[in-house]
């Protein structure tokens, strides 16, 4: 059988990824604070302001995947104990961050405005909010990859509890500027938009600058052309990952928000609302196949092929363990549990209404995540690219259908379900092959 329980490797998950988890709660929290409290402001505001977090988070989510490579890489390095090429492929993810960055800010400053008018409908005071608030975070892109390529050094080094550190006090700091900023407090102007927009830059800069220092030691730049190499061992391995992050992203981030913006501007803030609070217990899934990176990374390196399925089966059960106990609450208190979001009582009805099923379409989300994370691990990235396209695709045609035929928000729900589904029985299929594979080349 497939299925195989070690109690050490639950307490190697749990010291990596608990955490992470905290860390990630923290660093979600800087997005989520500002739409809380524009939540308190403008409905119109909320929906627009929630649409560009969306977007940002979107586009860092696939640019990131050079820190995943790192992770990938670096972990493969550590168990073998190269310190040389550990500290060089981290240079190189830190290069890269750089250029994308500055990249990244030049075409947001003048692409913006026709992207959320002409692609998510946005107009007039939402239109500007949304806007504004990309102008001044622009720079975002860079501090945000600095951290995740900082932050893959410190989940190598299995010192996750620095992490946990420096996020919670950034987030903390977040919260203090925004209701200063937002809302004109101890004789600071009333900023709204904009003091939201300035938190965050704010949190993330410093909480950027703490990781480069507590990283100082291997940071050290002597130019040659390893790097160059470097460079190209961590785009040949993130392109596969950043591939199915984009075609995840854009079927079922970018089209779907657009959908469903087109529906209105209050079915987006409450979807939008809702799936805040299901991002917040989905957490764990992310922290935990994070931390199978580094395990079967350095498994691997260590020729420890045997412990790769122990490790992936504890990540699943874990994860999907506090997914399940996570979801009971918020069905218990779906009536009460957007209200920390926004006091609209529109948006709180709908997202309430909409609670239990979007928890029973993320059932086996967490299932096929772990199990995602451990093929990464295992350099089999392309196949889960060409999987996850065949996957969507099928996902997306169903959504496409429903949504023609009158059932709105319930044809992504039924979507994301079956996405889910299929996605868990074929990687977990899959791992077992190259778990196999592995076996039989042992040395």
């Amino acid at each position: 059988m497939f299925i195989s329980i070690n109690k050490d490797n639950f307490k190697l998950l749990n010291k990596l990824a608990v955490p992470l988890i905290v860390q990630n709660i923290a660093c979600m929290s800087i997005g989520l604070i500002d739409q809380m409290f524009i939540g308190r402001i403008s409905a119109d505001i909320y929906g627009a302001i929630g649409v560009t977090i969306s977007l940002m988070n979107f586009m860092a989510g696939i640019f990131g995947y050079f820190a995943v490579a790192f992770h990938i890489i670096g972990s493969k390095k550590q168990g073998e104990e190269n310190k040389e090429e550990f500290r060089e492929v981290f240079i190189s993810s830190l290069l890269i961050d750089f250029v994308i960055g500055v990249i990244y800010g030049i075409l947001t400053i003048l692409l913006c405005k026709f992207i959320f008018k002409n692609f998510y409908g946005l107009s007039g005071e939402a239109l500007n909010a949304a806007v504004t608030y990309s102008y001044i975070t622009c720079p975002y892109m860079l501090f945000q990859l600095v951290i995740f390529s900082c932050s893959s050094y410190f989940k190598i080094k299995k010192n996750t509890s620095k992490l946990m550190f420096i996020s919670t006090g950034a987030s903390i700091l977040n919260t203090i500027l925004d209701y200063i900023f937002i809302f004109g407090k101890f004789g600071f102007p009333k900023l709204g938009t904009v003091g939201a927009a300035t938190a965050t830059m704010i949190s993330v800069f410093i909480n950027m600058l703490i990781l480069l220092l507590a990283a100082r030691k291997d940071i050290v730049y002597f130019f040659n052309k390893d790097y160059l190499q470097r460079i190209k061992e961590l785009i040949k391995t993130s392109l596969p990952l950043a591939g199915e992050e984009l075609l995840e992203g854009s079927i079922f981030v970018l089209m779907i928000n657009a959908i469903i913006s087109n529906i209105g501007i209050n079915e987006i803030g409450a979807y939008l609302l809702a799936k805040n609070v299901l991002e917040i217990i989905l957490i764990s899934m992310y922290m935990y196949g994070s931390a199978e990176l580094t395990l079967v990374g350095e498994k691997i390196g260590q020729h420890l092929y045997g412990e790769i399925k122990k490790i992936a089966f504890s990540g699943v059960l874990i994860s999907f363990s506090i997914y399940v106990v996570l979801s009971i609450f918020v069905i218990i208190f779906k009536n009460d549990v957007p209200k920390m979001i926004s006091n609209d009582k529109n948006l709180i009805g709908l997202a309430s209404q909409i609670m239990i099923p979007m928890v029973i379409m993320n059932l086996f989300n967490p299932i096929q995540t772990i199990y995602k994370y451990v093929l990464q691990a295992c350099s089999d990235g392309k196949y889960v690219l060409y999987i996850t396209a065949l996957i969507n695709v099928i996902a997306f045609i169903i959504i496409m259908i429903l949504y023609m035929i009158g059932w709105k928000l319930w044809s992504v729900f039924i979507g994301f379900f079956v996405n889910y589904v299929l996605a868990m029985f074929v990687y977990l299929f899959r791992l077992k092959k190259v778990v196999s594979k592995y076996n039989t080349t042992m040395p």
